[in-house]
């Protein structure tokens, strides 16, 4: 399960508020929504998926940084509906609501919209000691973290069991009752289940179990990818692309419609998706040529667990790196007036036409001690390009984006060798 980073602390005049506002606030907040990022094992240029994920009648997207912990966690007010409803859901259940009102959610079937699935009820007064007794204080949210990682991320798997995707476009969440029911009612119940970020720090409603759909993370062309900017690591969160962003969608390929069968092995999922990438791409930007953007061509493949959780679609994007591992930071799309790092694009100059009909220039090997060998060499032009990770095997997704750039402002790929 990825780390998350603490909630700053309300200030002390946010509390002051709340004290001379007496019981009637304090009886308003009755119940805590928080969510954990699914871990997710996309490998791009190294580095790791991002997000943590808060509801509170709004979903606060909160990065992630290397070795941070903790949990944030807010208040909101369910009402008695919203008390019903948690009281009465169960493992399978699908709970609904208007945007940003929570305090609505009310048990709905999985076939129709929805926007939290629940894998799992726990009451915390089945586990040992005295810490969920009748008269304890209710937990931390240092424990209030423990609690989710240690109870909502196994009790997912083991509700999807096999269709368990480490790589999910879901994140795994957890509600329970807060500070008020916890003292008043004894109330020790959380609910364990599932969620599907979306823009504007709302959960996005979907149809149908979890355990039963494609849970590929992809998103429609035209999808911008939010960045964190303390860390400059995307966030996997979709965003107005006027906004900052790490990653532009340009389509997705369902890899299944080529390989219907078992997974293929990695160089013919390369092909296929840096072939199908390209061609997207190509048309998503037209007239604009990719090379004229600087940005290069980034896609990934599917993992072993992921293609046996039924994942088929793997997302295609462009996007540039920082010389120090971190992303460039994109404003507005690649098709409009595109900012990189706050700078317009600079695009490379134009080859030549005389420079890309060059003969194939054939390479005599003299060496005595080995046959004479001729190795030719091709010269031409791409309106895309693709990095390559290696060292990947059938158990991860090898990520394919953009090589570092010093500048931040281009970011070349290597050769397939």
């Amino acid at each position: 399960m990825e780390q998350m980073l603490e909630a700053p602390g309300r200030s002390n005049a946010a509390e002051e508020r709340d004290d001379q506002q007496g019981d009637a606030q304090a009886s308003a907040r009755v119940a805590w929504w928080t969510s954990l990022h699914a871990a997710s094992t996309r490998r791009a240029l190294a580095l790791t998926a991002l997000g943590g994920l808060l509801i509170a009648g709004l979903i606060t997207a909160l990065p992630q940084t290397e070795g941070a912990s903790g949990l944030t966690a807010s208040t909101i007010s369910l009402g008695p509906r919203g008390n019903a409803t948690f009281g009465h859901a169960k493992a399978g259940d699908c709970l609904n609501w208007p945007d940003r009102t929570p305090d609505a959610a009310e048990i709905v079937d999985c076939k129709e919209e929805h926007r939290f699935e629940v894998a799992e009820s726990v009451d915390m007064r089945t586990f040992p000691g005295s810490e969920y007794g009748p008269e304890a204080a209710p937990p931390s949210s240092s424990r209030i973290q423990q609690i989710s990682q240690e109870q909502c991320s196994t009790a997912v798997q083991r509700y999807l069991g096999p269709r368990f995707d480490p790589n999910s476009r879901f994140t795994v969440s957890m509600l329970w009752s807060g500070d008020k029911a916890w003292r008043q009612s004894g109330e020790r119940r959380m609910l364990c289940g599932l969620q599907l970020p979306g823009p504007n720090n709302q959960q996005m409603p979907f149809a149908g179990k979890v355990a039963e759909i494609d849970q590929s993370k992809v998103w429609p062309a035209g999808t911008c990818l939010g960045i964190d900017p303390t860390t400059n690591q995307p966030t996997d969160i979709p965003v107005d692309c006027a906004a900052p962003h790490a990653m532009e969608v340009t389509g997705a390929v369902n890899v299944g419609e080529k390989f219907p069968g078992e997974l293929p092995p990695e160089p013919e999922q390369d092909s296929f998706i840096k072939d199908a990438c390209t061609r997207m791409t190509d048309a998503y930007l037209a007239p604009i040529e990719l090379r004229s953007t600087t940005l290069t061509l980034i896609y990934s493949t599917i993992s072993l667990p992921s293609w046996s959780a039924g994942s088929r679609q793997v997302s295609c994007s462009i996007g540039a790196t920082l010389g120090n591992g971190g992303w460039s930071t994109l404003l507005n799309s690649a098709k409009g007036p595109l900012l990189i790092n706050g700078q317009p694009p600079v695009p490379p100059p134009d080859i030549p036409e005389e420079r890309l009909n060059f003969p194939p220039i054939p390479i005599t090997d003299d060496s005595p001690s080995s046959g004479s060998s001729q190795v030719t060499s091709d010269q031409s032009s791409s309106s895309s390009s693709s990095g390559s990770s290696s060292g990947s095997s059938s158990d991860e997704p090898s990520s394919h984006g953009p090589q570092q750039s010093a500048n931040g402002n281009e970011g070349e790929a290597p050769a397939n060798p």
